[in-house]
């Protein structure tokens, strides 16, 4: 499958300070459809608005305080070139992407933003889908509790089959017969790979104590459960090594190093601060994805530096398309890519590859 638009499109050609410019609009633009919860800070830091589903917070603004505890390091002293030399591409589900950046899945978005201007969990993934695309990436779609006439899964599945499957949809955590079900969906839509939201089990909604069922599964459970596809999986919520060396076993593709941006648990360790033993147990072995924390291009960096092969990024999508629905999640990625291809500048790495332990530093002891 090819992309279907030319990448340097009129978006890719924008300066860097207009296209600050217009998110700064697109951001004004969101706050009405975003609060009174979320006040669309130019930072999302998990502080100002403790928004996060867990009552304290704290998980969620612990994302956010280690991966500012990571600095990038100098260096522009090499055989550089005019910066198309700097090469941010990743290979990944048997695709090129411009940039290791993908869109977190968010389901049934009235549930939590009230005020959103979307009628349905299509139209809002539909400008995921074609704005990340449109900039060779892609978004995640998201599943929750289905109440009749809601489609969170079918819709946004939707949207990827329009693009040609250049999406990811995320199932969560139901019963085995559910979960394939939804498998053969995301196969008929043609989708390059299917997400597993393994940590789903601790929403409110599904938790011990919550109104609908969601299970914890075994490697051999997840491996039988998708021995009826041949399209790539990955899980989603793992946070420790023998986690990850578990998700290895039951046959995925990769992981995701997730808390669920602090909606399942309060006092987790951040997503950064695992990273590294995660790398070191299943490095090399499957693709490992993080997310939480994570708003600008300088901190897709920092992912990369400490192991990750891609990123995925939440809150700010949401806002991008409130405010500007398939333009503003274009202009939010470009700006992304921009910052991180900027930052490769900056510290001589021409290739993902290149970005290695040696370009950061951590300020403090995590």
């Amino acid at each position: 499958i090819k992309f279907e638009v030319d990448v340097m499109n009129e978006i890719s050609k924008m300066m860097y300070n207009d296209i600050r410019k217009e998110l700064e609009v697109v951001w004004q633009n969101a706050r009405p459809y975003v609060g009174p919860k979320c006040r669309a800070c130019r930072e999302c830091n998990g502080i100002n608005c403790r928004r996060i589903g867990a009552e304290r917070s704290t998980t969620g603004a612990r994302n956010y305080e280690k991966f500012q505890q990571i600095k990038i390091v100098y260096d522009t002293l090499y055989d550089g070139g005019d910066g198309s030399e700097i090469d941010s591409s990743v290979e990944l589900f048997g695709h090129k992407f411009r940039a290791p950046v993908f869109s977190a899945p968010f389901g049934n978005v009235k549930s939590f933003q009230a005020n959103t201007h979307f009628d349905s969990d299509y139209a809002i993934n539909k400008c995921f889908v074609d704005g990340l695309a449109n900039q060779d990436c892609a978004a995640w779609t998201p599943d929750t509790v289905n109440h009749p006439g809601l489609n969170v899964y079918e819709g946004p599945l939707k949207a990827i089959a329009e693009r040609r499957g250049m999406g990811i949809p995320t199932i969560k955590a139901w019963g085995r017969e559910e979960i394939q079900h939804k498998i053969r969906l995301a196969d008929n839509a043609g989708a390059i790979a299917i997400g597993h939201d393994i940590d789903c089990v601790g929403l409110g909604y599904l938790s011990v104590n919550g109104g609908y069922h969601a299970y914890p599964k075994t490697s051999e459970q997840i491996k039988e459960i998708f021995s009826i596809t041949n399209t790539p999986y990955v899980l989603k919520g793992i946070m420790t090594a023998k986690g990850a060396v578990k998700a290895l076993k039951a046959g995925a593709y990769g992981i995701v190093v997730s808390n669920h941006a602090g909606n399942t648990m309060d006092q987790s360790l951040a997503t950064i601060e695992v990273l590294p033993e995660i790398v070191r147990a299943v490095g090399g072995q499957m693709k490992i994805f993080i997310d939480g924390g994570i708003s600008s291009g300088e901190e897709v960096f920092k992912a990369i530096a400490m192991g990750a092969d891609a990123v995925l990024i939440g809150r700010p999508y949401l806002i991008a398309a409130e405010g500007g629905e398939t333009r503003g999640v274009e202009l939010y990625t470009q700006k992304i890519i921009w910052q991180l291809q900027n930052a490769m500048r900056m510290s001589g790495c021409r290739t993902l590859k290149d970005i290695t332990r040696d370009h950061i530093v951590i300020t403090k002891d995590f």
